[in-house]
């Protein structure tokens, strides 16, 4: 994986088993945005095979980091996960950054 600017990579699944349990969760058109506030800054896009083939999974991955890394100074510290949805695939890069911005003002990430 890398991070995402100063969001380093979840990679420990207690880790994604916390965020899962304890974490804020929304769900918007594009993707369940979960967040748990904590002092570490870490990312993480995932996307299931419900998605698509390797390739449209990668791209899903690939969207949802490049609209979160151009946020990142908008949102507070703490660990992201963030799924993608089927309907992602559909929707233009400005209507991905315009929901992913509500999903965070909504679970109280946005500063």
């Amino acid at each position: 994986m890398g991070c995402v600017g100063e969001f380093a990579a979840v990679s420990d699944s207690r880790v994604f088993s916390d965020v899962y349990k304890n974490g804020a969760k929304w769900h918007c058109e594009c993707a369940v945005v979960y967040f748990l506030a904590s002092e570490q800054r870490k990312f993480s896009a995932v996307a299931s095979k419900k998605i698509g083939n390797s390739v449209t999974r990668n791209r899903a991955k690939r969207r949802l980091r490049t609209a979160f890394y151009n946020q990142q100074n908008s949102i507070d510290s703490g660990i992201f996960i963030l799924i993608a949805k089927k309907q992602m695939i559909d929707m233009s890069f400005s209507e991905l950054e315009r929901n992913l911005k509500w999903a965070f003002k909504k679970i109280g990430a946005a500063k």
